[in-house]
């Protein structure tokens, strides 16, 4: 009778342990079921805010390129009206000189011709060591982009609205004038 009542309590056990695993089972499908849902909740939220840094980003960029477009603007009607570069005075002013050879571009937002010289002049609204960096290369790679002007002197200009003054040390010590904005006026530096 004992053995019977071992083995009684021992299928009672199983059942019970069935019984548990089933409920424990029920438990992890509903658990599992909850965490899917919160992860596609969190999906869409992801997504939306996705959307939503996408649309600041174009926003962002668009402030930023109207804020050279206008530092541009205001660069170019000054030298325009002054059409002097370095004390020397120039007859020609042209913007956005765009050129391409060979795969490699070249884009000058100002210059200056007067038969004998040329002056070339970046402008951002905010100079930064990298401004200073790109100008280099355009002053290097000038004559290659431009080999009508080979017999033109060349004198290379930044300009920006914010031009911090270690900046406009470091313009000037490379041999490059410096046009700053001063209220309405536009302040120029040569070396």
């Amino acid at each position: 009778m004992e053995k019977e009542l071992n083995i009684t309590d021992l299928l009672q056990s199983i059942r019970e342990l069935r019984i548990s695993q089933r409920a424990s089972y029920q438990e992890f499908r509903a658990s599992q079921e909850k965490t899917d849902k919160q992860i596609e909740k969190t999906d869409k939220q992801i997504e939306k805010t996705d959307k939503q840094v996408r649309a600041l980003t174009k926003d962002i960029f668009g402030i930023s390129t109207s804020m050279g477009l206008e530092a541009e603007e205001f660069f170019y009607n000054a030298v325009k009206e002054k059409m002097q570069l370095a004390g020397i005075k120039f007859d020609y002013a042209s913007r956005n000189d765009k050129i391409a050879i060979k795969g490699e571009k070249q884009e000058i937002d100002i210059i200056l011709e007067n038969g004998n010289y040329i002056g070339v002049i970046e402008v951002k609204n905010k100079v930064t060591k990298n401004t200073i960096k790109q100008m280099d290369k355009i002053i290097e790679k000038f004559y290659y982009f431009h080999p009508h002007f080979k017999n033109y002197k060349l004198i290379g200009a930044i300009a920006g609205k914010v031009f911090s003054e270690e900046l406009i040390q470091l313009a000037l010590k490379k041999g490059y004038s410096v046009l700053t904005q001063k209220g309405e006026y536009m302040e120029q530096i040569n070396p």
